[in-house]
């Protein structure tokens, strides 16, 4: 019989000979058996060579109860701990082992069969980790107590030979009487011996089978595994007009072009080739010895292909130019509504697989006269799907776009969409920067979705994070060096230039990495219609080393600079309109002069605007001010809250002030959103672009670092239903649209703003209307001088208040948190529900946490009451059957929280409130 491994040994199928990284004593040990594992640090990916002090195994097995290579079971050893279980004695010459017993070490049970051990191996702390020679996981084989044979040497199951070399062939057999080794069925050797080596010397060309064969008296198994010898390769030219990538040729013919400078030889393994090195798909180099090519005939132009590379034997990689990928470890958690028929993952893929489809899926553009929103007039929403939509996909977000319309925004700003490590991400974590991520739809569902915003007005703009990649990155595993790129690796450098990478840094000095962003950029805009970019860490595009020094970091780079005028003035090329908004945080002359250049800036005014609603320290907001920074174009994008920022509503809450004024309690839900008002009437007045964080709108008040700090946040479109977060919304919505009415008022460059003082006031002077904005952010009353403009009859926006002004040193009253925007012209009142000191009827908002809920957890219940009275709660199914009924008891009137105890049944159930008469209903979902 032939031994059959599992499927999950398929999956590590590399193409080389190599000394090995991790081996055992015995060869083929059984689940019974006491083993030695022996590890060589100097092999693989050798970050662990010269090591000084003890070195830890960090080990598990691979059952046949694993759903994938990576599903270790019975872990032993814990992680970044001098645990003396998982210590290996050196040897020396980077030689370490450790023995134990495998059935009592690991303790799996008799009901589970052991196919493999895995390992990685570490430092005491974990900070560094000895791998494969790809960066994945160690694995060696565990054997059933039955005839057994294994070809140990070569190690792969396929292995890519020079012509005439020499390839030791060892095969070892458990149980058995012989053992036979056929190279291409002629019979080389036959012996009694049970762990043999036999030297085969490779013929000129072509694919050879090794099969090694153990008997017994009453049975045969057997082994096979390949070697290629492979040709001497190619020179030929690219065609020309071909760029990196997949090119089509016709419905059945596409050409792939790979550029790896310094490699010996590339294949090419698809689905269209069995996953096999052969002639047809052995690349062609240039003569520039730069870029290596095929070209795959006779494919189905309606059928999707996975394939990857193979280089120099060793790198087995997807194509870095991807438009969408298979990601093994991650695809299984995407819904089949998100994304529809994924194609199967290839078993003998490794790491990230690349999907190339001739005739595509075409979508139809229906918006083609869209036009941009001028800089200044921007209002900008960032969004994160994961945290903003419970489903987590573009066609959700369509039905979402009227909310946002109605809010007046006319840009949505998306956090990453490129392919990123894992589902459940930020996505500043990138593998492939043109590959759209599955996690959130497919690329027509983008489309639709971009479409559709472009129909209703709104721009949509791309995080883009081209500082840097991370180690799934073909790029990087293309030239990998240990434990970081190599030295002659054409897009990152070995160690980064600033503190503050995250990965491995982007070298934009080099003319690889130059192409390679010009492609990243043209591509989304061409393929996918995006009106522009923000770029993350745009201030680390740079040569310049600062490691260890951030105030150098930051000071004025002129290499810096040429390098982001050299991108602006390429993408502008390629869409003259397109936005470029760097997240830059540099020195002012800096920012000042690539602004004047026509690049917009992320302005963070977070800490300020946030002191300024908790009525906490000073809040000097003039920084968010584009003329206080002595820029002469309004492109600074200024926000009070993004995704990197703490969330104003939070530290309301947590830290308002409520020391001075015991009467007024800024942590008191109604005041503390009402101060969420004063932030916003100070803020989108302003003349700049602005942007929101998701749910700012709502006063979100959620700490960033709930979950970890890119963790994932409760989605809470429940707010909206809140009366006192609705009238936020209607604040900030009156704000916006105002703006939006008047584009020549809050773009005026006759203004001006006095907002370092406890009174501020912002003044915009337009022949078509003057505006008049004063706050005051102190805890107790104050008297303002508004300092009108002009004398005559003015008008209050909200209230629809009008006021004749005859002196213009006159001060008016306002109380703690009281905003006034007055106008010259009489303009229609928005419609605002009541203020924070009306509460309509007994009960008011009502909120439910967590929800979900686990069975029997225990949970919140927060509600507002408008008078003294006593409050019921009851759990409902949805028949209206009664689950459990809680009495609180007479509750004075104010915000209250109560406990409450979750059903212990699975489902969705009713949470119904009962005060004076009156009821409020929450859904709640128990898992």
């Amino acid at each position: 019989m032939i031994r059959l491994f599992s499927s999950f040994i398929l999956l590590m199928v590399s193409f080389h000979m190599m000394a090995q990284v991790v081996w055992t004593d015995p060869l083929l040990p059984t689940r019974s058996s006491t083993v030695t594992v022996f590890y060589d640090a100097s092999q693989g990916n050798a970050a662990l060579e010269g090591v000084s002090g003890t070195i830890y195994a960090h080990t598990g097995v691979i059952t046949d109860k694993s759903t994938s290579l990576s599903d270790w079971k019975f872990v032993q050893g814990t992680w970044g701990t001098a645990d003396a279980e998982v210590a290996m004695t050196n040897l020396g010459g980077n030689l370490y082992s450790i023995t134990y017993n495998i059935e009592t070490f690991y303790g799996v049970p008799a009901t589970d069969t052991i196919l493999d051990l895995a390992f990685v191996f570490r430092n005491s702390d974990g900070s560094t980790v000895g791998r494969d020679f790809d960066g994945g996981d160690l694995y060696t084989p565990v054997f059933l107590n039955e005839l057994s044979v294994t070809i140990v040497e070569p190690a792969a199951d396929l292995t890519v030979v020079e012509p005439g070399e020499n390839i030791d062939v060892r095969v070892a057999g458990l149980l058995a009487d012989s053992l036979f080794l056929f190279d291409n069925g002629t019979l080389v050797q036959a012996t009694d011996i049970l762990d043999f080596t036999y030297m085969v010397t490779a013929p000129a060309s072509g694919i050879h089978e090794l099969r090694a064969v153990a008997k017994n008296s009453t049975e045969t198994v057997e082994e096979i595994k390949q070697y290629f010898v492979r040709p001497t390769v190619t020179v030929a030219s690219v065609p020309a007009g071909l760029d990196h990538g997949v090119n089509v040729i016709n419905d059945s013919t596409v050409t792939l072009v790979l550029f790896a400078p310094e490699k010996d030889y590339v294949f090419v393994l698809g689905d269209w080739n069995n996953w096999q090195p052969s002639l047809e798909g052995y690349l062609n180099q240039d003569p520039d010895g730069d870029r290596w090519w095929t070209t795959i005939t006779s494919l189905d132009g309606s059928a999707w292909y996975a394939y990857q590379y193979l280089i120099d034997g060793v790198i087995q990689v997807a194509d870095y130019t991807s438009e969408l990928v298979l990601d093994p470890g991650n695809d299984g958690s995407i819904s089949a509504e998100t994304f529809p028929d994924i194609p199967a993952y290839p078993p003998q893929g490794n790491s990230y697989v690349s999907l190339l489809r001739i005739n595509q899926e075409p979508y139809t553009w229906t918006t083609t006269d869209f036009e941009k929103p001028a800089i200044a007039d921007l209002i900008v929403y960032e969004l994160h799907i994961r945290d903003f939509l419970t489903k987590r996909n573009y066609q959700t977000l369509m039905d979402t776009l009227p909310y946002l319309q109605r809010l007046g925004i006319n840009a949505i700003e998306f956090m990453p969409l490129g392919e990123f490590e894992g589902n459940e991400s930020w996505g500043y974590n990138p593998s492939f920067h043109g590959a759209l991520d599955k996690y959130y739809g497919t690329k027509n569902a983008l489309k639709e979705l971009i479409d559709t915003c472009h129909a209703r007005g709104i721009a949509v703009i791309l995080d883009m994070v081209l500082n840097h990649a991370f180690g799934q990155s073909p790029m990087v595993r293309m030239y990998f060096d240990g434990d970081r790129p190599a030295a002659n690796s054409p897009w990152f450098n070995p160690i980064a230039k600033h503190d503050f990478n995250v990965g491995y840094d982007m070298n934009h000095e080099s003319q690889a990495t130059k192409k390679y962003t010009k492609d990243i950029l043209r591509y989304w805009v061409e393929e996918y219609h995006f009106d522009g970019y923000r770029m993350d860490l745009s201030k680390g595009f740079t040569q310049n080393n600062t490691l260890g020094n951030t105030a150098a970091w930051g000071a004025y780079d002129a290499s810096r600079v040429a390098i982001w005028e050299d991108y602006a003035d390429y993408l502008w090329s390629v869409d003259e309109d397109a936005y470029l908004i760097l997240e830059h945080f540099a020195d002012n002359t800096e920012e000042r002069e690539l602004a004047n250049y026509g690049m917009m800036f992320w302005g963070n005014i977070n800490y300020d605007y946030r002191s300024l609603a908790k009525g906490v320290g000073a809040s000097n907001v003039s920084w968010g001010i584009y003329t206080s920074r002595g820029w002469d174009e309004p492109n600074l994008l200024s926000f009070m809250e993004s995704h990197d920022e703490e969330r104003m509503m939070y530290t309301n809450l947590t830290e308002g002030n409520t020391s001075e004024a015991p009467d007024y309690n800024i942590r008191d839900q109604r005041i503390g959103l009402f101060r969420c008002e004063l932030a916003a009437a100070l803020f989108f007045p302003i003349p700049g672009p602005k942007m929101i964080w998701q749910f700012g709108e709502l006063g979100y008040d959620v700490s960033i670092d709930f979950n970890g700090r890119t963790g994932n946040k409760p989605v809470r479109w429940n707010y909206y239903d809140e009366q006192p977060r609705r009238r936020l919304y209607q604040v900030y919505s009156a704000l916006i649209n105002l703006r939006r009415d008047y584009p020549q008022v809050f773009s005026t460059e006759d203004f001006t703003a006095s907002v370092s003082g406890i009174v501020k006031r912002i003044t915009l002077r337009h022949p078509d209307m003057n505006v008049n904005v004063i706050g005051n952010v102190a805890v107790t009353a104050r008297e303002a001088v508004p300092s009108f403009p002009s004398t005559g009859w003015w008008y209050e926006y909200f209230t629809g208040d009008s006021l004749n002004v005859t002196d213009l040193g006159a001060a008016i009253s306002l109380e703690p948190g009281e905003y006034r925007l007055y106008t010259d012209v009489r303009l229609t009142t928005p419609e605002i529900l009541a203020g924070v000191d009306e509460v309509p009827g007994p009960l008011g908002w009502s909120e439910v946490y967590p929800n979900p809920a686990a069975q029997g957890e225990q949970i919140a219940v927060m509600f507002e009451l408008g008078a003294t009275t006593e409050v019921t709660a009851r759990f409902l199914d949805l028949n209206g059957k009664l689950i459990s009924s809680t009495q609180f008891g007479t509750l004075p009137a104010g915000r209250r929280g109560q406990t409450l105890t979750a059903p212990s049944v699975p489902g969705l159930y009713l949470l119904e409130l009962q005060a004076d008469g009156e009821r409020s209903v929450s859904r709640v979902v128990v898992h």
